[in-house]
C-alpha cells in the first residue's frame, strides 16, 4: 500500500495482513490493514469483543506511527462504543502534520477486525458476513428501505442462492461504510441522504485468504472540503 511499510504477516497466514481494493496504489488513498482476533483461550463474548478491540486500536498506533516516525504509544485512539474512533496525541513535542486530518474506522466479525486510516479526509470500512439464513425475500424488502433504488432493482435482478446472498452482502456492506464514513447511523433511505452520500467513493475490498468464506467487505471515503 502506498505511503505505509507493509506490517509484518503478509500474506495467507492469519494475523495482519494489508487487504487491496481498486485504486489503492493511488497517492494518498486510504489503507486498509485485517487482523485475526481470535482469542488463544476460551472467553466470554466480551472478552472476545475487549480483545479485538484492543487488537484493532494497536495495529492503528502501530501503522500510524511507523508512517509518522513516533512511538505508538504517544497516538491514542477513543474506544466509546457506537462512535467513531477519534485519533489523538499524547507525546511530547508538536503532533505530526497529517494528524488533525486523519480519518479511522473500524469493524468487527467474529475472529477477524478491519482498520481503515485515511490522512485526506473521512474513512469508513464495513465487514458483513453474508446473511445466508435470511430469505431473500425479506432481504429484499430490508433493500428496499436502507438502499438506493437502483441497487434494490439490481438485487431484484439477481436469481435466489448463493450469487444474490453475495451481491446483497456486498451492496449493504459498500452501504454502512459510506454512512461510517459520514458518521451517519442507518437510516431508511430518504433523497437528503442521498445528496449528502453523492461525494463518497465505495470499493469492495480483497480480504486475505484466511478470511472466512462467507464475510464480505468494502471501504468508503471521502476526501476533506478544502
Amino acid at each position: 500500500m502506498c505511503g505505509y511499510p507493509c506490517p509484518e504477516g503478509e500474506g495467507a497466514s492469519p494475523g495482519l495482513n494489508s487487504c487491496h481494493f481498486a485504486g489503492d496504489c493511488l497517492p494518498g488513498a486510504p489503507r486498509v490493514l485485517a487482523i485475526a482476533t481470535q482469542l488463544p483461550h476460551a472467553g466470554s463474548p466480551e472478552q472476545a469483543r475487549q480483545h479485538a478491540r484492543a487488537l484493532a486500536r494497536a495495529a492503528l498506533r502501530r501503522a500510524l506511527a511507523d508512517a509518522w516516525g513516533c512511538a505508538p504509544q504517544a497516538l491514542t485512539i477513543s474506544d466509546q462504543r457506537g462512535q467513531p474512533p477519534r485519533l489523538g496525541w499524547a507525546g511530547t513535542g508538536a503532533a505530526p502534520a497529517a494528524l488533525a486530518g486523519t480519518g479511522l474506522s473500524i469493524s468487527h466479525a467474529p475472529g477477524m477486525s478491519l482498520v481503515a486510516c485515511y490522512e485526506q479526509g473521512s474513512v469508513g470500512v464495513d465487514l458483513q458476513a453474508m446473511p445466508l439464513q435470511a430469505s431473500r425475500a425479506d432481504l429484499l424488502r430490508t433493500a428496499s428501505l436502507f438502499l438506493p433504488q437502483n441497487s434494490v432493482e439490481t438485487l431484484a435482478k439477481q436469481t435466489p442462492g448463493a450469487s444474490f446472498m453475495e451481491a446483497f452482502t456486498d451492496r449493504w456492506a459498500a452501504h454502512e461504510a459510506a454512512l461510517k464514513c459520514l458518521g451517519q447511523a442507518l437510516v431508511e433511505y430518504h433523497p437528503a441522504l442521498a445528496a449528502r452520500l453523492a461525494g463518497v467513493r465505495t470499493a469492495r475490498l480483497a480480504l486475505p485468504g484466511w478470511a472466512a468464506a462467507d464475510l464480505v467487505a468494502a471501504l468508503a471515503w471521502r476526501p476533506a472540503q478544502p
